[in-house]
């Protein structure tokens, strides 16, 4: 069980739970200025939500650094009452960072490939965002930061801002992983995306499923390995999470 934190409410969200080694994960997909913060102290890396331009700065230099490693283009992330940028940082270094960008009137980064697909989701009702510019260092700590960054993002779209799907954009060789592990399905064939200069997947994700994966996180039989969301928050801290992000959205008066 982790300790509460005695810093202000804004300044600290709740201790992340970490893990064994998983599956290897994909380290890069096509995918309130107080900074929301959770410690692990004990396994090193913490997660803060980027509303400062310095740590937005920092999840940019570790994205660019995996895109160029496969010859991606270059990226650039901004803040937004409706875009959440995730961090993980270990003894100061980035190794983790995640974008959730709700859909506006404007659309998502993906609607440039999958336009027709995503339009499909909007008409049946859905409200749709996005998970994009994922990136993880090698010596990142899996499937901890990952599922962490994951969770927060899911708080942030679905419990805070009633977004019903999650959309990622994966390399081919990564559609495994997603399918598998987080539950997402694939969404047509591939696409040539000119963003990062690569082929990419549309994946949809049901968020009352990845809901579910996170109520039955601790449900494995004897001798299976933890689901991915094991390694994410517990039910209370999940809470704290939920009404820290909802105070930071209401002291900006961006609150939904």
């Amino acid at each position: 069980m982790h300790e509460r934190s005695s810093a202000p409410a804004i300044r600290r969200l709740v201790q992340s739970l970490t893990g064994r080694q998983a599956r290897e994960a994909p380290s890069s997909t096509l995918f309130m200025h107080p900074e929301l913060v959770t410690a692990a102290p004990g396994q090193g890396f913490k997660i803060r939500v980027a509303r400062r331009s310095s740590v937005l700065q920092d999840a940019l230099g570790l994205l660019n650094r995996r895109y160029r490693q496969r010859g991606y283009g270059s990226q650039s992330l901004t803040l937004s009452p409706e875009r959440m940028t995730i961090v993980a940082y270990e003894d100061r270094q980035v190794i983790g960072t995640l974008t959730v960008q709700l859909d506006t009137r404007q659309g998502m980064l993906s609607d440039a490939c999958f336009k027709e697909p995503l339009d499909a989701f909007r008409a049946r009702g859905a409200l749709l965002c996005e998970f994009t510019k994922l990136a993880t260092a090698p010596h990142a700590p899996m499937p901890a930061t990952l599922a962490s960054m994951f969770h927060v993002a899911f708080i942030f779209a679905h419990q805070v801002n009633q977004a019903t799907h999650a959309v990622v954009e994966v390399n081919p060789r990564h559609v495994a992983f997603y399918t598998r592990v987080l539950g997402f399905a694939a969404q047509g064939a591939a696409a040539d995306n000119p963003r990062v200069k690569a082929p990419g997947v549309l994946l949809v994700a049901d968020f009352t499923q990845i809901g579910r994966q996170l109520q039955a996180r601790g449900n494995q039989g004897a001798g299976e390995p933890p689901p991915f969301y094991s390694h994410s928050f517990s039910n209370a801290e999940e809470q704290g999470i939920r009404n820290r992000i909802r105070a930071a959205l209401a002291r900006q008066g961006t609150a939904p």
